[in-house]
């Protein structure tokens, strides 16, 4: 993997460097503030960033990761913190959050967990059944890809998750509660869910996710 940094104390930053390099990873980059989180993960497209939630300007880690999972739902980011208030991670859920590492860190903890996201990030090889949807959308399940003419459609990983569990029920509304219970473990309201499926539908077609009134959601074929 490629990482980047973003951690405002000097000394810190520099631990962690040394970190993922002794683990065996890449460091793309190191920076201090949200803005430059933003155009790092822009010019140098990681596959993981490390982003520590106070940062020295007036972008917070939690609003640049919002923002770069926007730009580039593909980074994985995980955040570095000694914060574990509920709201922190209500809002951490808009960005393609992997995880949490506390403070103070554990170099032991670190590396095991990017060994963790590394085997996530391997890209799957295998040639799996591709599932026709409406209109000319599929949807590729052993790559977690969503494609509408042959275009890829860019989507964060619980976007994919979404899409996954309806086509695997394709046949079948799945109510709310299911779908909740499935994605968050019930540790989460239906207004997240419902937030969920509007970004689902500004990137897609209206209807490649169906309302079931009163019910839930299935996936159009």
């Amino acid at each position: 993997m490629n990482i980047l940094i973003v951690e405002d104390e000097i000394i810190a930053a520099s631990y962690l460097k040394q970190i993922v390099i002794k683990a065996g990873y890449t460091v793309v980059g190191v920076v201090g503030t949200g803005k430059g989180a933003i155009e790092l993960a822009k010019s140098k497209e990681p596959d993981l960033i490390l982003m520590d939630i106070m940062l020295r300007d007036n972008i917070s880690g939690v609003d640049a990761a919002v923002r770069i999972g926007h730009m580039n739902p593909k980074i994985m980011i995980a955040f570095l913190t000694a914060y574990t208030e509920k709201s922190m991670i209500e809002t951490a859920k808009e960005a393609n959050t992997v995880g949490y590492f506390l403070k103070p860190y554990n170099k032991e903890e670190i590396i095991t967990n990017l060994h963790i996201l590394a085997s996530k990030h391997i890209p799957i090889k295998q040639e799996s059944e591709t599932i026709k949807l409406i209109e000319n959308y599929c949807y590729h399940p052993e790559n977690q890809q969503l494609f509408c003419h042959n275009q890829e459609i860019v989507l964060t990983q619980k976007e994919l998750d979404l899409i996954e569990l309806l086509c695997n029920h394709r046949n079948q509304v799945l109510t709310f509660e299911e779908i909740i219970k499935h994605l968050w473990g019930d540790d989460t309201s239906f207004v997240t869910l419902r937030s969920l499926i509007y970004r689902i539908r500004k990137k897609c077609s209206s209807d490649l996710i169906v309302s079931v009134s009163k019910r839930g959601y299935k996936i159009s074929l």
